[in-house]
């Protein structure tokens, strides 16, 4: 944002699979925080636990529907006093329904984001995958959160890449941008790198 950046260095997301149909995941990071006003403060950011169920597959019921709850925490509260992370616990309940459509893989999420601290919101979002060559995908997203009387949303377009790299490892990328926010918040410009291992 204007004046501000945050910088998460590095983040570290981990999955792992349970069977078929479960996915257990972990994240959390070091955030570097800069504004105009100030130096570069640092710390660790909010950790996020989740567990992903997919219940209806693609191949057998001609889509696939799962749920993705998660707890948000932080694990010191001096981050959130220095301004690194947000204050409070938030769990999150998105439903996700994905299916093939022609050439183009279409994945749909809704769901609450219950808050301890402040407003409790709805998040909402379509992504869009396509397959250029078999190691590239190109994907395109629009994502937003609002209040739960739908109001005061934030909106952001997205763009990301997905290359393959090795049989272990898989390049993640993506370039994004608010385009709809509260009147008194400035948009933000957000970006994504990362390097999947696979094991």
């Amino acid at each position: 944002r204007p004046h501000e950046q945050s910088w998460g260095l590095p983040a570290l997301d981990i999955n792992y699979g349970l069977g078929d149909r479960i996915q257990l995941t972990l994240q959390t990071s070091l955030v570097v925080l800069t504004r105009s006003d100030h130096g570069a403060i640092g710390g660790l950011g909010s950790t996020e636990a989740a567990l992903k169920w997919r219940f209806l597959d693609e191949d057998t019921n001609g889509f696939s529907v799962s749920t993705f709850p998660r707890v948000i925490f932080n694990v010191v509260q001096s981050s959130v006093r220095r301004g690194l992370a947000d204050d409070g616990t938030r769990v999150q309940f998105p439903v996700q329904v994905a299916r093939k459509l022609g050439i183009v893989d279409v994945d749909l999420e809704f769901g609450p984001r219950l808050s301890s601290v402040g407003r409790s919101e709805w998040l909402y979002g379509v992504v869009g995958g396509i397959d250029v060559t078999k190691t590239t995908e190109l994907m395109a997203e629009l994502h937003g959160t609002s209040r739960i009387s739908f109001d005061q949303d934030v909106l952001t377009v997205n763009f990301g890449i997905r290359q393959k790299l090795t049989d272990h490892a898989i390049l993640i990328a993506s370039l994004g941008h608010e385009v709809r926010t509260p009147a008194d918040q400035p948009l933000a410009f957000i970006g994504y790198c990362g390097v999947q291992l696979l094991y």
